[in-house]
């Protein structure tokens, strides 16, 4: 079983982590080498599940040891206070007190996780970023949903750091909406960007209600499927499993929409000489079975702590 972090206050915690091979020794919070230490997502996570297929494959599995958190921020800020810790996270959680590498795949040259690269499609860990209705939309929901698609929706989508979503801008609905409230579940990666969606949206329509509360794609897709939320935000897509589950309790199919694009970064602290590493060592880090244990095993270590210096 991971090691799965409870604290949601990383910096004040004194806790000894250990690194990915999970023999349960201290790692040297204070070196820029040795034993790695590998931040991942909880498996409710839709960052989790994407990760994990494209990184691990679809019948692949995380290595024992990984320090498994609930939030999108808290793996950036883990990794901002731990010098051997490697971690993965949305580009729009990016801080100056950690550093993004760029990733290569099939031994192609390294591509950095760029506005540019996630719309053209070139950085290897590129993804929508979605949200999902159950039915047609209508009335509130219909507007809001437009209204994230307009430009001052899409505009937001680059102040919070991610990149507006392939067709997206255009004026904003020209009427107001009619009143009534909208409950919003789901991905942490997105659930800054739907707060500010929901902050902006009621201030000039402040005759509709917008409940945003995040906990991961799968609880967002869970109350879709319950009935329990009306809009779910999702990192990853829905599952066909959720689709017939869906159409089975309410005889309608699911609507979704791809808002926003996301880099999903992959983030190590500002003391790691590394500026790139492959989408295969990755999988040696965080696949169960992987050999890659300490950094001094990644391929261009040497070179990159020997410029470091």
């Amino acid at each position: 079983m991971s090691l799965t972090s409870r604290f949601t206050v990383l910096v004040l915690l004194a806790v000894t982590i250990v690194g990915c091979g999970g023999d349960g020794t201290s790692v040297n919070s204070d070196a820029t080498s040795g034993e790695i230490v590998c931040v991942s997502r909880q498996n409710n996570s839709g960052t989790y599940v994407f990760f994990k297929e494209v990184v691990l494959g679809k019948e692949g599995e995380f290595r024992q040891g990984t320090v498994d958190l609930s939030g999108s921020k808290d793996v950036v800020e883990q990794v901002s206070i731990t010098p051997n810790a490697i971690g993965y996270s949305g580009m729009g959680y990016a801080t100056e007190h950690v550093k993004m590498l760029s990733l290569s795949k099939d031994g192609g040259a390294a591509v950095p996780p760029t506005s540019e690269n996630a719309s053209n499609g070139s950085y290897p860990l590129a993804r929508g970023l979605n949200i999902y209705v159950v039915g047609e939309p209508e009335g509130p929901l219909k507007h809001y949903l437009d209204w994230i698609m307009c430009d001052e929706g899409q505009a937001i989508v680059s102040e919070i750091g991610y990149v507006p979503a392939p067709g997206g801008g255009g004026p904003a609905p020209t009427e107001a909406p009619p009143a009534g409230s909208i409950k919003i579940a789901g991905s942490d990666t997105m659930v800054n960007l739907a707060q500010k969606w929901a902050e902006v949206y009621m201030g000039k329509y402040p005759d509709v209600k917008l409940e945003v509360s995040g906990g991961g794609s799968g609880v967002g897709l869970a109350g879709l499927q319950k009935g329990t939320t009306q809009l779910a935000n999702a990192s990853r897509d829905i599952k066909d499993k959720e689709v017939a589950n869906i159409k089975e309790a309410f005889d309608k199919e699911v609507k979704g929409y791809v808002v926003a694009l996301d880099a999903l970064a992959v983030y190590v602290n500002p003391a790691n000489p590394l500026n790139e590493i492959s989408l295969a060592e990755l999988a040696s880090i965080y696949g169960d079975g992987g050999s890659a244990v300490e950094w001094e095993q990644i391929s261009n270590w040497p070179e990159a702590a020997a410029a470091d210096h």
